[in-house]
């Protein structure tokens, strides 16, 4: 049996973006949705068995009618192949008051075929070519939900054909994870259930989602986060980044494999110029020249001597950038020198810390007694 996981695709991040003037859409919007067509036309043509979204398939709760659109065009071709769907809600899709639909009930109210919507932790048996696929889902829930999660987790694997796979998806914070920039994201509490929950030895596989970096919590049975497809932010810049290809040959038993997304490539370029450089520019260009910034989304940053601010030529740095999908910043630290005297004689960076300090106190006519104390103190601060 042949899966596919993945999650946290966030459709509608805007950040970094640019109108695109052939389709009059935000050009990160193409680029999100560009990474789901890879999973999905990889879907088809590896014939999968399932499809697995663990979550915050939007950025937001309310997401535009061109979102929604884009993200039913792709469920639908998943739908049309015959390929069975299953999304699980994530934080970023649950809405903030009981009672109001979700960003995915849309696909359970149309009854779409071969799409399954989990808003609950619930056990689905869905039939595939392969055969019967057992499926716990946990997905994202208000905080005082949380505290039953585990009983019923325990009550699900109790019902397990241990004869046919059993998986979970879950858009869950386990312990032990590592989380990135998706702190920034967040929406509503989040409870970090213990890994332990989901290492039951009945389980083929744990697909999880709501970290962004991809990552191994497990290997008997794999719990795996997916990761997100598509970089988020500069936060992101050095994470592989790609969805997760599962093959189960017989229950209890999966290897898996990350697949790159060739996402939107983010750059930093940062440039120390010391102060005796005589070409401070060159330097700058020497050092962007050194980067693939073609289609990337690229940020510099250049720590100036004050000597040299008024050195740096910004229209040849921007040239440079010309190739870049985006200009993210270009940053001017500039470092500011101010000789500051005491006594008016003596200068402050010239001197030690202490002496620096032992002399602020003579020039405020402090006690000797005073001031040794301070300078004890003074003492133990630097030593630590």
């Amino acid at each position: 049996m042949k899966l596919l996981h993945t999650g946290d695709l966030h459709i509608g991040m805007s950040n970094y973006s640019k109108l695109d003037p052939e389709t009059g859409l935000d050009s990160r919007l193409i680029d999100f949705f560009n990474t789901f067509d890879l999973m999905v036309d990889t879907a088809i043509s590896e014939g999968v068995d399932a499809f697995l979204l663990a979550g915050d398939a939007y950025k937001t709760r309310d997401p535009s009618p061109t979102q929604q659109k884009g993200f039913g065009e792709r469920i639908k071709k998943l739908s049309k192949a015959g390929i069975p769907v299953i999304l699980v809600v994530g934080n970023h899709d649950t809405p903030n008051a009981e009672g109001k639909a979700n960003t995915l009930d849309i696909y359970s109210a149309l009854e779409i075929d071969n799409v399954w919507v989990s808003r609950k932790p619930e056990f689905l048996k869905i039939p595939t070519k392969s055969g019967l696929l057992q499926v716990i889902t946990a997905p994202w829930l208000h905080k005082t939900e949380f505290k039953d999660l585990g009983e019923k987790l325990l009550s699900f694997y109790e019902r397990i054909d241990e004869t046919c796979p059993a998986i979970v998806v879950g858009h869950l914070e386990v312990e032990g994870s590592s989380m990135g920039s998706e702190k920034g994201l967040a929406i509503g509490s989040d409870v970090t259930v213990p890994l332990s929950l989901l290492t039951d030895r009945r389980l083929s596989y744990v697909a999880l989602g709501h970290i962004h970096k991809h990552q191994i919590l497990s290997s008997n049975p794999p719990v795996v986060y997916s990761g997100s497809p598509e970089r988020i932010d500069f936060g992101e810049a050095k994470e592989e980044k790609g969805f997760i290809m599962i093959d189960i040959p017989v229950p209890k038993k999966a290897t898996f494999k990350l697949v790159p997304s060739n996402c939107r490539k983010f750059l930093s370029i940062n440039v120390d110029l010391l102060a005796t450089d005589i070409d401070p520019t060159e330097t700058v260009l020497k050092e962007i020249s050194k980067n693939i910034i073609d289609d990337a989304i690229v940020k510099v940053v250049i720590n100036i001597p004050a000597d040299l601010e008024k050195q740096i030529e910004m229209d040849k740095i921007k040239k440079a950038l010309t190739s870049a999908f985006n200009i993210a910043g270009i940053s001017r630290n500039v470092e500011r020198k101010e000789r500051l005297k005491l006594d008016n004689q003596i200068e402050v960076e010239r001197l030690s810390p202490l002496e620096a300090l032992q002399t602020y106190f003579k020039s405020k006519q402090y006690s000797p007694e005073k001031i040794k104390l301070l300078e004890n103190l003074a003492v133990k601060v630097l030593e630590s």
